[in-house]
Order: structure tokens, then C-alpha cells, then sequence
């Protein structure tokens, strides 16, 4: 200490600004979460140049209650500023939705941050350890589709498993958001699987198997295409598959904030679809 006189301070001055930040947002989130619309919440999330702008944002989605903050915060566990990722780790174990799961998990393994990692950790076990995604899943009496969401094939270049956090964090927001759909736990066993369905022997059964392609940039324009495999579950026989294309245009080359958000939006997309399908199956 006394050979790195300041070094230190400055360290303890970084780390006490930071945790000043997150008390001040903390106390206030929840009243900018009941005022501001949540669509704005992503958009500043995504989009501002001011990280104290982003991690105001993400404590706010966490304090929403909306499934719909999920997929932008997963995307958000991959900004460049750590207070920022450990603002949106906290705002997805707050609001604790299964969906968020396995973006957290594939962002743990990869985060050199240890405040960020230790965030991460508290976020994961107020998911597993009930909180809104509950222990089990919770059937209703309007449940008629239980759906487990397969690791996605990415074709997209990418490292690590952003794209695939991005995917299945979409899907299971949005088979929550749709009347008579469940998602399945993340990395849920087919031992579980068989008893869940056991008592509940009039819901149908889906496994989806997404893939997603490597991102077009021909002619100006972003296309994102996400395939789907649709299989019986938990026996996993196919049944049969569709994709979603999605074009955004005048987007640069390499721009991967689009390109996760056109991602996201082509999972949800594919959720509609699918939502079609299973009732025909």
C-alpha cells in the first residue's frame, strides 16, 4: 500500500463512484420504471452514448416487471462498460425470469469483470432460487403448449454465446407474453421433462431447435434470417420447420447492435409463427 500511494485511492475512488451510482439508481428506479415507457427504456439502453444513461435504463427495465426487458438486457451484458453490464446483470436477476437464465450462465463463463461476475452469480441464484420464474414451471389452467428452446446453431461468426443468449432469451419472453404457450427451464432433463408432463397429460409437447444465420449486408441492408426445427418433446421427432427473414436498411457493414436487435426481433417473430403452427400439429 504504502509503495503504490496512488494507485490505490484511485482504485478505491473508482469502486466507491460506482457503488454510489448504484445506490442513487437503485433508490430511483422504480419510479422511472412506473413513468417511462418501457420501449423507450431499450431504445436509451441500446442506443445512448452515456453510460450512466444505460445503466439508469437497466435498473429501470429490472424494476418494470416486463418479460419484454429481457432479451435487450441479455444484449446488454455485452457492453463495453462494466457498470453497465453489472446494472443489467442485477435488473435480470430482479426480474428474475427463466428467460434470462441462459444469457447469464453463457455470459458468466466469459466476463473478466469480478464485480460483474459476482452480479451475475447473485442474479442467477434469485432465478434458480424461485423468484418470478419460480423453482417449476408454473402450468395454468390455459396452458395448452409447453416448449423447450434447444441451444441455437450460429452461423453468424461470432465468439462465445452471445447469439444464442440473444435467441433463446427472445423466445421464452415470448412464449410468456402468448396466451396458452410455457416455456421450459433452461437445460431442463427429459427425466424432469416426462414428470412435468406427466401431470399434465393434455398439454402438447414442442422442442425448437433455432439456427441462426450469418448476417447479409448486400446492397446497404441488414437481413437476419432464424430457422426453426420443430420437434415432439421430450422424444424430439421431427415434425418440421420454417424461418423468419428480416430486413433492415441503410446499416453499415459490421454493426452488431443492429444486428442484436434484429436478431431478437426475428426470434420473437418466430414465436408468432410458431404460435400458428402448433395448433395444427
Amino acid at each position: 500500500m504504502i509503495s503504490c500511494p496512488l494507485m490505490l485511492p484511485s482504485r478505491l475512488l473508482r469502486a466507491l463512484s460506482v457503488f454510489a451510482l448504484f445506490g442513487t439508481l437503485l433508490t430511483s428506479s422504480g419510479a422511472v420504471a412506473q413513468t417511462s415507457d418501457v420501449e423507450r427504456l431499450i431504445y436509451n439502453l441500446a442506443n445512448s452514448d452515456d453510460f450512466r444513461v444505460r445503466t439508469q435504463a437497466a435498473l429501470a427495465l429490472g424494476a418494470s416487471k416486463n418479460e419484454r426487458a429481457v432479451p435487450p438486457l441479455c444484449s446488454a451484458l455485452g457492453d463495453s462498460n462494466t457498470t453497465v453490464r453489472a446494472a443489467s446483470a442485477a435488473a435480470l436477476g430482479r426480474l428474475a425470469q427463466r428467460a434470462g437464465q441462459a444469457c447469464l450462465e453463457n455470459r458468466f463463463a466469459t466476463e473478466s469483470s469480478d464485480v460483474v461476475r459476482a452480479t451475475i452469480k447473485k442474479a442467477l441464484d434469485a432465478i434458480k432460487s424461485g423468484g418470478a420464474g419460480g423453482a417449476e414451471p408454473a402450468f395454468a389452467t390455459d396452458t395448452k403448449y409447453y416448449v423447450a428452446i434447444g441451444k441455437t446453431t450460429d452461423k453468424t461468426g461470432r465468439s462465445g454465446d452471445q447469439v444464442d443468449g440473444i435467441v433463446r432469451a427472445a423466445m421464452s419472453a415470448k412464449l410468456g407474453q402468448t396466451s396458452g404457450f410455457l416455456a421450459a427451464p433452461s437445460g431442463e432433463s427429459l427425466v424432469d421433462a416426462k414428470r412435468r408432463l406427466g401431470k399434465h397429460p393434455g398439454v402438447k409437447a414442442f422442442f425448437l431447435s433455432p439456427g441462426v444465420s450469418a448476417p447479409d449486408y448486400a446492397n446497404g441492408n441488414l437481413k437476419v434470417k432464424i430457422e426453426i426445427a420443430m420437434l415432439s418433446y421430450p422424444e424430439k421427432n421431427l415434425i418440421g420447420s420454417f424461418s423468419v427473414n428480416l430486413t433492415e436498411p441503410g446499416v453499415s457493414p459490421g454493426s452488431t447492435e443492429n444486428e442484436n436487435e434484429l436478431i431478437r426481433m426475428a426470434a420473437e417473430r418466430a414465436v408468432d409463427k410458431f404460435s400458428g403452427i402448433a395448433p395444427n400439429q
